[in-house]
């Protein structure tokens, strides 16, 4: 709670909106100018809400709440939704690539030919890279392999026959294999993007095999500008430990059903590599008194010093991360109420200083449903429906994974119920898509037995589906 002071005291100028109060920072020097406690002016009877779009480095960040008057003593949880949005560049000089493969050769690989496709998927990557960059692949089995140390790209024959001479069998070593990856992409001391791409197609179960221990493994060289993306192929990988690895270790994580879409996952990584605008991106949300946190949707969250942490990794040219945080907010006492400071910091990829941009989020608590009514912002009511959905996604895979196919089809049903609610207000072409988008996917579920390897994989499709709907 260190900048309640300066939230309130302009939280009472501009009643009734969500208010973004900015205080930014172009680098982490210099302390915020002081500000003059203004006197309260009187609520206007409609005031609708009006996020305001902020600034630090390279990195545009807005935050509204999905209703920004609130109604005295109702009891409604309402919904922050952040966005932060990495500026497009066009023509940007193509920056250094440090890449590690990290590649699953367990005995599970040699089937369904994804072994093959993964040789291939490899040396098409290679052929992708240049003497600026590096590359390293390591195997994984019953023990680790560095195959081909990190090295500039400037021989791709060769790197191309060594990895066609990759074999398969044994056991499933992931966390030596995360390591060895983690070790290769800093050998090179030159500037540049590092990161570890893991490939894996069954479940750690050689040494450490823990869930917590290789999600803290992903996530112990961010600090040092190291990023981890995960890739899950075939139906029989956990799912939840990959994502959390990737999470953690600040990338991306995908789900593959069909080896032969491997080159295509990998081009579009590299390519995402060399766009970069912004590493180690950082959100911290500490809340208001009397504010509570339900949670913050399609993200891991951190308890931090004074509040909330969550990392959203890296963000490249012209992507956007969304995050929606469901909150209740003290409606008692009318008039100007805090809600949360929020800070968003990362580490220029070009120059590497760290900006951030710190700013709070208010709202009002008002006797007048008219304008609670018109204090809706359409957008992030938007963004906060299609988080609620992403989790109820989630819910109905997990259900149809455990046979439950009664509760996936109760979940799926809720999960348009929340759509249709809010194309009742507000008639939006995506939302109509994701109406269609939702019912095919119901019945994908339906057509499929839990058990079969097409179950499985409606599983994986579903909770991959349910992470985009929570952030983008």
């Amino acid at each position: 709670m260190q900048r309640w002071h300066l939230t309130l005291g302009l939280a009472a100028t501009a009643v009734a909106a969500a208010v973004v109060i900015p205080d930014l920072r172009g680098a982490v020097s210099g302390t915020p100018p002081s500000v003059p406690q203004p006197t309260p002016q009187p609520i206007p009877d409609v005031v609708p809400s009006q996020p305001v779009a902020l600034s630090a480095g390279r990195l545009h960040v807005e935050a509204s709440l999905d209703q920004s008057a609130l109604l005295q003593a109702s009891g409604e949880e309402r919904f922050l939704v952040i966005e932060v949005a990495a500026e497009a560049i066009e023509g940007v000089a193509r920056r250094p690539v440090h890449l590690s493969v990290v590649m699953d050769t367990s005995g599970s690989m040699a089937g369904q030919g994804k072994m093959t496709h993964a040789r291939a998927a490899a040396q098409e990557l290679v052929g992708l890279l240049g003497p600026e960059d590096t590359f390293s692949l390591v195997t994984f089995d019953d023990q680790a392999a560095v195959r081909l140390p990190a090295r500039p790209v400037t021989n791709i024959p060769t790197l191309q026959r060594r990895i066609q001479g990759i074999q398969t069998g044994g056991g499933t070593n992931l966390y030596d294999g995360v390591a060895s990856g983690l070790g290769e992409v800093l050998t090179d001391p030159r500037e540049g993007v590092r990161r570890v791409v893991v490939l894996s197609d069954g479940k750690a179960n050689i040494g450490v095999t823990d869930a917590s221990s290789l999600r803290r493994q992903a996530g112990s060289m961010v600090a040092e500008g190291v990023t981890i993306s995960a890739i899950g192929l075939g139906v029989d990988y956990n799912e939840d430990l990959l994502a959390a690895m990737a999470d953690a270790g600040g990338g991306a994580y995908r789900f593959v059903d069909r080896p032969g879409t491997l080159a295509a996952m990998f081009t579009e990584e590299l390519q995402q590599l060399s766009s970069v605008v912004a590493r180690q991106t950082d959100l911290q949300l500490d809340l208001a008194d009397g504010v509570v946190l339900h949670e913050i949707y399609g993200y891991d969250i951190n308890r931090s010093k004074d509040g909330y942490s969550v990392l959203l990794g890296d963000l490249y040219s012209g992507e956007t991360k969304k995050l929606v945080a469901r909150v209740s907010v003290p409606d008692r006492v009318l008039g100007a109420v805090a809600v949360a400071d929020v800070e968003v910091s990362h580490v220029d990829a070009d120059s590497g200083s760290v900006h951030e941009a710190v700013f709070g989020v208010a709202a009002t608590v008002t006797p007048d449903v008219r304008v609670v009514q018109a204090s809706v912002d359409k957008d992030a009511y938007k963004q906060a429906t299609r988080a609620r959905v992403g989790t109820i996604v989630d819910s109905a895979a997990r259900n149809y994974a455990k046979g439950d196919v009664v509760a996936n089809q109760a979940d799926m049903d809720r999960a348009k119920q929340l759509v249709e609610r809010y194309n009742a207000s507000f008639e939006d072409d995506d939302m109509l898509a994701s109406l269609g988008d939702l019912e095919a996917e119901q019945q994908a579920f339906r057509a499929a037995k839990p058990a079969s390897a097409a179950g499985k994989a409606q599983v994986k499709k579903a909770k991959e589906g349910a992470r985009d709907y929570s952030r983008r």
